[in-house]
């Protein structure tokens, strides 16, 4: 019975140190500054392998009383290897300041592979 344990514990041990081993790929981006006025439009613009299947998606946001995110473009580029350009945009709503933390995802994947925050402020 012991030793059952202590296999299933080296197990589940492994499992934890594979599962950590990605975080060390997450690339983490300081903050980019735009701002805007009330009822104004704001983006950026990011490069994504969308044919590999990667997308910059909104994870989460300080303050969603502040700005929201209103949709994204995607300028495609010449060849299929080609980056494409994501703009992002987003809309002040009231004046005050807010970040917006976007993600890196690829489609089916659990973790992002980059992070993005967006230091938004209205005036």
């Amino acid at each position: 019975m012991r030793s059952k344990l202590i296999l299933i514990f080296l197990f589940l041990t492994a499992l934890f140190f594979s599962s950590c081993s990605s975080l060390k790929e997450i690339e983490n981006y300081a903050g980019e500054n735009i701002s805007m006025g009330v009822g104004g439009f704001a983006s950026v613009t990011m490069e994504a392998d969308t044919h590999q299947g990667y997308d910059w998606v909104v994870s989460s946001s300080s303050n969603s009383l502040i700005a929201k995110y209103e949709g994204k473009e995607n300028n495609y580029g010449e060849k299929n290897t080609d980056l494409t350009k994501q703009v992002i945009k987003f809309k002040g709503l009231k004046k005050g300041k807010t970040i917006i933390t976007l993600n890196y995802v690829k489609q089916g994947d659990m973790l992002a592979k980059k992070t993005r925050t967006v230091n938004i402020t209205v005036y």
